[in-house]
């Protein structure tokens, strides 16, 4: 990444500051909190994350609070950087010299970073009772650790070991919560342990130390052992109305994937549903930003940039979005769509996007065959895809990246196959449509493993062995390899598996993760050896990653309560492999879940 991604070449501090446009301007320098908000990666990805941003926002709004910005450096992996004291953006502080210590994981690949930090700032302990008797014996009070995001939010377990506590949900109306706590602690002094026990009482909260989980001879999760005086499961919190709270980008600069463009987030969740994505479960319920909300936002953005980018897991199904798109077009700015529905492209959303100047786009088929696609729960069949790309094509646009995923459930050959010809066939209509323009169209072909995911119907299915994958990609690329304007990108299958293990990992994943950052290894020693213990007391990878977790165990990451009704999991789970009209009979073994018929948390399978 970093080849194509620097504007200034190894930019210092000082460089990275001078770049900086802040849209919002922030003065407060009196708080008696120290908040160090971290992103476990470098600058540039870190600063175009909107989720960050928007808690920094959060905290930097708060007078209460002396918020600062910690970043992996440039350098982390070379002997003299590690022999160095990583310190904090804003006034060069040690990154633990702070009253919090706050991490954003948006992607489960950044744990291995988050180990790290925490090892360079000496923060790595292996228990809780070695990190209180650390706090106890130093000279200054240790830092409450803290993490959030979409990664600890789905599964928390991995990184469980490390952190003080944990944010299930969204951050809106749960930070300033967590900041009464903290505020009051110091002003009365409280313990540790009484701080994080207030902390736990809070909505959204998950203080992991509290909650001791037990595991059966086979390796499984046995049960949750809770203390008497916090909650039996954590909530995810999230935000009833977003439009009391604008998502945008607060600080622009062009050290990032998107140079200075002005991202605003038009909503949270998707009405695909689909059984392998993230999006379509743990965001639930759906909710759209209000078109006045969004225009208010738009007018924000073209007063400091040129370029305004919607995001959101379903950005093309707002109501509005063509509307939008076409106001920034007709104030002279440039309109960008993070995701495009092939059911829901017009004429008059193609125009917008052509008109902004923006001539690429990304469509996301999938899988190849219609067959597939509905099993994986994505209503959309070839000839939408087809069309969507015609009309894109004939309003301007040349660039289209198409995203496919090979080892869904039930994929046979003849589906892998059929990526390479929907990819051709997608290619030989756009490329036609191009030619009287004397720009030929591309088309970038992007394929991806399959990684179950925590909180989603597919969390149960095993993934595939890696090289079952290699010979899945190998198989495609043989197909497109001669075709020109088209173009294919892969990422690699061992990478994948490490994700996955991630992703349903429990607290002894966290015990690798901590290993191999003490013997200096990189996320590919876990894979070196994946069908027998790396360490004593921790099963296998393959355990993890490529067993089909059975309906009646409990998973890790339902420690916590995603308000996601494992029955509605299961069913869809179920009619993945028996079609739509398979209906799930009631079990009465349900080990964990409690409100099933919660009309908040069953908004149902669209």
């Amino acid at each position: 990444m970093s080849s194509q991604r620097q504007q200034i070449k190894n930019p210092s501090t000082k460089d990275l500051k001078a770049l900086e446009k802040f849209v919002v301007p922030y003065s407060n320098k009196t708080g008696d909190i120290r908040f160090h908000l971290t992103y476990p990666n470098h600058y540039w990805v870190a600063m175009s994350n909107l989720g960050f941003q928007a808690v920094y926002d959060i905290l930097a709004r708060d007078q209460r609070v002396i918020v600062e910005r910690g970043f992996l450096p440039e350098d982390s992996e070379s002997d003299e950087s590690r022999r160095t004291k990583w310190r904090s953006f804003e006034s060069n502080r040690l990154l633990a010299d702070c009253d919090v210590l706050g991490f954003s994981l948006s992607f489960e690949t950044d744990y291995p970073h988050l180990m790290r930090i925490l090892n360079n700032q000496g923060l790595l302990f292996s228990s809780w009772q070695e990190r209180d008797e650390a706090a106890a014996q130093s000279k200054f009070s240790m830092p409450i650790i803290i993490a959030g995001g979409t990664a600890v939010t789905l599964n928390p377990e991995p990184v469980a070991d490390f952190i003080d506590a944990l944010v299930i949900g969204e951050a809106e109306e749960l930070l300033p919560e967590f900041m009464d706590v903290v505020h009051r602690a110091k002003q009365e002094g409280l313990s540790r342990d009484a701080t994080l026990l207030a902390l736990a009482q809070v909505e959204g909260v998950y203080v992991p130390r509290f909650y001791e989980p037990q595991f059966a001879a086979d390796g499984s999760m046995e049960r949750v052992v809770a203390r008497d005086d916090v909650p039996p499961r954590p909530r995810r919190r999230f935000v009833k109305d977003l439009s009391k709270f604008k998502t945008y980008s607060r600080i622009l600069t062009p050290e990032t994937e998107f140079k200075s463009m002005f991202l605003t987030e038009t909503g949270r969740g998707c009405e695909m549903g689909c059984r392998f994505c993230v999006a379509g479960y743990i965001y639930r319920p759906i909710r759209k930003r209000s078109e006045e909300s969004l225009q208010d936002t738009v007018q924000i953005g073209l007063e400091n940039s040129n370029a305004v980018g919607f995001v959101g897991a379903a950005v093309s199904s707002h109501k509005s979005i063509a509307k939008l798109a076409a106001t920034v077009a007709e104030k002279g700015g440039r309109a960008s769509l993070s995701s495009i529905m092939s059911q829901k492209v017009s004429k008059m959303l193609a125009a917008s996007i052509s008109e902004s100047e923006y001539k690429t786009v990304a469509l996301a088929p999938e899988a190849g065959s219609t067959r597939l696609r509905r099993a994986a729960g994505k209503r959309v069949d070839n000839e939408q895809v087809i069309a969507a790309a015609k009309e894109l094509a004939e309003a301007g646009i040349r660039g289209f990246k198409l995203y496919f995923i090979v080892g869904l459930p039930t994929e046979t050959d003849e589906d892998v196959d059929a990526i390479a010809q929907l990819a051709i066939t997608i290619r030989d209509a756009v490329v036609e449509i191009s030619k009287p323009s004397g720009k030929l169209a591309w088309v970038a072909l992007s394929i991806n493993p399959f990684i179950p995911k925590a909180s989603t119907p597919f969390q149960w299915e095993p993934m595939l062995d890696t090289k079952v994958l290699d010979r899945k990609i190998e198989r495609v690329r043989k197909l497109v390899m001669k075709v020109p304007n088209l173009e294919l990108r892969f990422e690699p299958p061992k990478e994948s598996y490490f994700q996955g293990l991630l992703s349903r990992g429990d607290r002894r994943v966290g015990r690798l993760l901590r290993e191999a950052e003490l013997r200096g290894e990189s996320w590919k020693w876990l894979m070196k050896r994946t069908k027998e213990p790396l360490l004593d007391g921790v099963p296998p990878v393959d355990f993890y990653v490529s067993r089909r977790i059975g309906f009646n165990e409990i998973l890790p990451w339902e420690v916590v309560d995603s308000l996601i009704p494992r029955s509605l999991l299961e069913r869809e789970a179920m009619r993945a492999h028996h079609g739509e009209g398979w209906v799930q009979p009631r079990a009465d073994d349900q080990p964990v879940l409690d409100g099933e018929e919660d009309t908040i948390r069953g908004t149902g399978a669209v």
